[in-house]
């Protein structure tokens, strides 16, 4: 009979590890490897770990990784003991003093940082050791079958504390919709090139700085995944947890490990500009201004309808500085109002009851809010302009534009240049709105111009001034 025996997908190679070489040599180790997040310890815990130190009590036993960067060079990867490590690492650089509890040992000791220790405790400090386990035979770090395996063995390890549904699809590195959600909505990224964590990420877009709203179990991530999933289908669909990572695990690529293709993508384009106008729209506020976040903007069910009822305007009404500084002041009303709900306010209490992230309940809260909005602007007196829904012009409009403009760059004309200068070849040539698209002008050869590409460019969605 044969012998049960399955294959390995890798190797577990025990060793003892002086912690002060994760002080002597921390480029050696990835403390923070890409699917992991920084966390910190509190004081409390990480002199708790001290005194079992200096007591020689069990210290649970590290997971690294061997990573092979080159031919020549490989770290370790911490796959579980990310605290224990920076917490040696902190006492070797004098950030943690040693507990009060250490007293019984020697009164001297409690307070003290490392390099204020006598000689004989540091060298006692010196030879203490981590117990390791190092994972072998999982070595490429852009090989997504070896990141995989990594990540499980992370991933078991959490047991004790569970990861939610944000945290465990942040670990699907092959991803492009991961990648592209932690380049705008995390707070920390990862440098492939130098196999090395980045703390502060320089990418994260100023949208989340209005947002009074943590990202400690990502709900950054989430809330702007939901985004994308509306944009991609160009409608109102079911977003929930599940949705979420089913839409992330789709995108999961073979080359997908640092790759951020997914921002070249229009939908994924819309999003960030959708984002970009509803930071310069809040920005200004006073609580922004004193480095605070906007306190209408908590709770996820209210800004995914506020970013809704945004993207709606932005996309089929002209919307400019007017509007912006309308649509914030409705913001801030339509929160009271939503606040202070009066059981005799139907619409409100349906809007509250409809906090789920299904299609159904979030179109209600779409319909409730539209309305909100288009009352207050009557209240202000305000008419909000249509967009003509075609914006561009078809090919039959292109040749007449052409022909009736004889192939010449009007505003070239306006400029007194000679014709010869103003012609414009049938591929160079842009069909312009006279008054544009984006201020309510009409898709129509009647408000339509030839335009040479500088002169379209210089243009952009300005009025014409004569």
């Amino acid at each position: 009979m044969a012998k049960f025996d399955p294959k390995t997908k890798y190797d577990i190679v025990p060793d003892m590890i002086n912690i002060e070489d994760f002080n002597r040599y921390p480029e050696e180790f990835v403390v923070r490897p890409p699917y992991q997040r920084k966390t910190v310890w509190s004081r409390r815990k990480q002199q708790d770990l001290l005194d079992s130190l200096f007591r020689r009590f069990y210290v649970p036993r590290i997971v690294l990784r061997e990573v092979r960067l080159s031919d020549d060079r490989a770290v370790k990867e911490v796959i579980d003991g990310q605290q224990r490590i920076t917490t040696v690492q902190n006492f070797f650089a004098d950030k943690l003093p040693l507990p009060n509890s250490l007293n019984d040992l020697n009164p001297k000791l409690p307070g003290r940082r490392y390099s204020q220790l006598p000689v004989d405790v540091r060298k006692f400090v010196n030879r203490l050791s981590y117990q390791a386990d190092i994972v072998k035979g999982i070595a490429d770090p852009m090989n997504p079958a070896h990141q995989e395996v990594a990540t499980e063995i992370f991933w078991r390890l959490q047991q004790g504390e569970s990861l939610n549904y944000m945290e465990e699809a942040h670990s699907k590195l092959s991803s492009l919709v991961r990648n592209f959600v932690v380049k705008y909505a995390d707070d920390q990224r990862f440098n492939y090139d130098k196999y090395e964590p980045i703390d502060k990420n320089q990418d994260k877009h100023n949208f989340f700085v209005l947002l009074k709203r943590k990202n400690d179990r990502m709900q950054h991530l989430a809330l702007l995944v939901r985004f994308l999933l509306i944009e991609k289908e160009t409608r109102i669909v079911d977003i929930r947890n599940a949705d979420v990572v089913e839409y992330i695990e789709s995108e999961i690529q073979q080359d997908g490990i640092g790759n951020y293709d997914l921002e070249e993508k229009v939908y994924a384009k819309h999003v960030l500009q959708n984002l970009n106008l509803f930071y310069d729209i809040f920005k200004d506020d006073p609580s922004v201004q004193n480095g605070d976040p906007i306190p209408e903007l908590r709770i996820e069910y209210f800004i995914m309808s506020v970013y809704l009822l945004l993207r709606h305007l932005r996309t089929y009404y002209v919307f400019d500085k007017t509007e912006e500084e309308l649509f914030r002041d409705f913001v801030v009303t339509f929160h009271e109002r939503w606040s202070n709900a009066r059981q005799t306010d139907r619409d409100i209490l349906l809007f509250s009851n409809s906090r789920q992230q299904s299609a159904g309940e979030i179109e209600v809260r779409d319909r409730i809010i539209r309305q909100a909005f288009f009352e207050f602007a009557d209240q202000h007196n305000h008419k909000m302009l249509t967009k003509d829904r075609r914006r561009a012009f078809n090919e039959a409009e292109r040749i007449k534009i052409y022909r009736r403009d004889e192939g010449l760059c009007q505003v070239c004309l306006a400029e007194n240049k000679p014709e010869k200068e103003a012609q414009v070849s049938w591929s160079e040539y842009q069909a312009d709105h006279v008054i544009p698209h984006a201020k309510g002008g009409a898709t129509d050869i009647a408000n339509a111009q030839l335009l040479c590409r500088y002169h379209n460019q210089q243009k952009g969605a300005r009025l014409p001034t004569s």
